[in-house]
């Protein structure tokens, strides 16, 4: 069944719609894109994820599009699809020159894309999963929600080998995030997550789960983490707008804990599910 997708002003079947192939986008990776999760046709921490789209777009030039313009657009595409839950994904290039130039020849009107699938919504707390820890490969503005993500699949790639669900990434020894979430490691009863530098995306869901822990009475530290603090932890968990709140039981050989989820993990998870139902409830 086709859903309907939102190109450049007009609404068409997500088969029928095409982008030039001089479109910055395609040629280059020139764009930034964002993710919203959605809950009973409610968007999710929207505010910010669109001053998140409104940073990374800014940080590589593309003019600035009022909010106003994005809130309705999630709307109209929320609704023109009839999904009650699903993500909301959005795609700002550059645009489209008249030829490959590595810089636009002629002023460029962005490009705009934005499309809906659905989304399996989680109310208990997912089975633990293994990660590989494996050397952060990309680049150092990881701040940027950048569409240039071939890193980051590359690093997918090698961990799947490994059988492994996620990468646990590392720059000379300092924990960063994983190739499509954030992590937490928990040692006492305190989480751990490394600071919103360039070195990662601060991912909505990360910004979330630090502000419900704190609700709850846990201490987070947000400091720069040594791969070797890892055997020590007693839970780590991923967190991103599709995975939510998702505890790790292995990292590569080493088992976290007793390689269920743990205390900590469990109560943000169930504060995260809370927070859900009280916004399907307003």
């Amino acid at each position: 069944m086709s859903n309907l997708v939102y190109l450049n002003g007009d609404w068409v079947a997500d088969e029928n719609a095409k982008v030039s192939v001089f479109d910055r986008g395609f040629l280059f990776a020139d764009g930034v894109y964002e993710v919203v999760p959605v809950y009973q046709r409610r968007p999710f921490l929207l505010n910010l994820h669109i001053q998140r789209l409104q940073r990374s777009a800014e940080a590589i030039g593309i003019e600035s599009i009022a909010a106003e313009f994005w809130y309705q657009l999630v709307s109209d595409l929320i609704h023109r699809n009839n999904l009650d839950d699903c993500l909301v994904y959005i795609q700002l290039t550059f645009g489209a020159d008249s030829q490959r130039s590595h810089l636009p020849t002629q002023p460029l009107t962005p490009t705009i894309y934005a499309s809906v699938s659905p989304l399996q919504v989680h109310w208990n707390t997912p089975t633990p999963v293994k990660v590989a820890v494996l050397e952060d490969i990309r680049w150092h503005r990881c701040d940027i929600k950048s569409i240039s993500l071939l890193g980051n699949i590359m690093l997918k790639r090698e961990a799947a080998k490994k059988g492994a669900l996620e990468p646990l990434l590392h720059r000379n020894g300092r924990i960063t995030e994983g190739a499509s979430c954030n992590y937490f490691l928990v040692k006492q009863g305190a989480l751990y997550t490394p600071p919103a530098d360039h070195l990662i995306l601060a991912g909505i869901t990360r910004t979330w789960v630090i502000q419900l822990a704190r609700q709850l009475g846990i201490e987070v530290f947000e400091v720069v983490c040594d791969v070797n603090q890892l055997q020590h932890a007693d839970e780590v968990f991923l967190t991103s707008s599709s995975r939510e709140v998702q505890p790790v039981g292995q990292i590569d050989d080493i088992i976290v804990g007793n390689g269920q989820c743990g205390v900590i993990t469990a109560q943000i998870a169930e504060a995260f599910h809370a927070s859900k139902r009280h916004l399907i409830q307003e």
